[in-house]
């Protein structure tokens, strides 16, 4: 089993040489929120793979695998795993150059890698620093209602960079509608972090499903490839974590 679903289960006590369940929550969320825009598509999805494999699977940041298992964790834009460590290593040169790894040892049958933290990655950090400065500790501390202001959803319409959270596509002023992670019926709020910009197609069809099942039905009916997937699947856990 893995380390963190042993600690969420409380089957073991946590250990002082691995990531508490705490900072690997904040840590996930750094990916999406911080270092998706450094790192972007296939080099992404390699370093999520790699922190899953070290931090959650055992709860530290150093990994010996070979790169073809890594491969069994990806899939090809034709849908197909990825069996060669060749394509594996081809994604490797941004995640190198930003720090986002360290590979200390390069084998056929077992490679030894550093995966660090975002918040230890230089680039990742200085984005994050750069926020901490611009918005105070109290800004996640917000009751409002930002499902009926009309100037309050035009800000989570510019969070969400204008697109579908569910699809990816295009939305304007016109076009969009607000979304509720948890809906409403299941005690959902109308607070900023329950509420993500949607199309009209993907809402309908949404209707009261859990968000990231839903998101994951999109994927699986190729409305989003898998790399997306993953990503709006962080940025979703990120938001379900900060609510209250």
């Amino acid at each position: 089993m893995a380390y963190i679903i042993d600690i969420i289960n409380k089957k073991i006590e946590p250990m002082s040489d691995r990531i508490t369940l705490e900072r690997y929550i904040i840590e996930n969320s750094f990916i999406t929120k911080y270092l998706s825009r450094i790192i972007k598509d296939k080099a992404l999805v390699v370093y999520q793979v790699l922190f899953y494999l070290s931090y959650f699977e055992t709860g530290k940041s150093k990994l010996i695998i070979p790169w073809t298992e890594i491969g069994k964790f990806i899939r090809s834009d034709q849908d197909n795993i990825i069996e060669d460590g060749i394509t594996v290593r081809r994604r490797l040169p941004p995640l190198v150059r930003n720090q986002c790894i360290t590979v200390n040892r390069q084998r056929g049958g077992a490679n030894e890698i550093i995966v660090h933290l975002p918040s230890e990655i230089p680039v990742c950090k200085k984005l994050i620093e750069k926020e901490k400065t611009a918005f105070p500790d109290t800004e996640r501390i917000d009751d409002a209602d930002y499902y009926s202001t009309p100037e309050r959803k035009l800000m989570l319409l510019e969070r969400d960079k204008r697109k579908c959270v569910y699809c990816l596509i295009d939305v304007s002023e016109d076009t969009y509608v607000l979304d509720h992670i948890v809906s409403v019926s299941k005690g959902g709020t109308n607070k900023k972090f329950n509420l993500v910009v949607a199309c009209a197609g993907c809402n309908q069809r949404k209707q009261d499903e859990d968000a990231i099942q839903f998101l994951q039905s999109n994927y699986r009916n190729h409305f989003i490839k898998q790399d997306e997937y993953l990503k709006q699947k962080s940025y979703l856990e990120n938001l379900l974590n900060q609510q209250d």
